[in-house]
């Protein structure tokens, strides 16, 4: 599923987030980078196959999430991938996005080995195609 941008935008900012309140610093960022560029975000979540059942809080906070996206002039899409980097790269390369913004990661070793890491495949998939990752704390 692709998002539909204004083709004389120059500068396209993907958000990346996870169902967690903190990610509203995320979004706050990309809107803010979208204003200081003259570009456009989106808010993008990846949704992996086994996380079909996520608890009700947790879609809750997508859903606020999104709402504030909306309210800052922001688009959003659930995307569906197994793994998420890679995911997040054919989402980026397909809707000619240019930055890339993310939360730095809270996970333990443990969860790393477990789930994969994001972050570094990511920038590693997407940097051949001149895509800039901005890792927030």
């Amino acid at each position: 599923m692709g998002i539909i941008f204004d083709p004389s935008v120059e500068h396209r900012i993907m958000v990346c987030v996870t169902p967690q309140k903190s990610c509203e610093r995320l979004i706050k960022r990309g809107a803010a980078r979208a204003r200081e560029l003259g570009g456009e975000f989106c808010v993008v979540y990846v949704n992996k196959s086994e996380d079909l059942n996520k608890d009700l809080k947790q879609h809750k906070i997508l859903l606020e999430l999104f709402e504030m996206a909306k309210n800052l002039g922001g688009t959003v899409s659930i995307l569906a991938g197994k793994k998420v980097y890679q995911t997040l790269a054919d989402y980026a390369r397909n809707n000619q996005i240019t930055h890339i913004i993310v939360g730095k990661s809270l996970q333990s070793a443990f969860d790393v080995q477990k789930n994969g890491e994001v972050i570094n495949p990511l920038i590693k998939a997407v940097e051949k195609n001149g895509i800039v990752v901005e890792i927030v704390e």
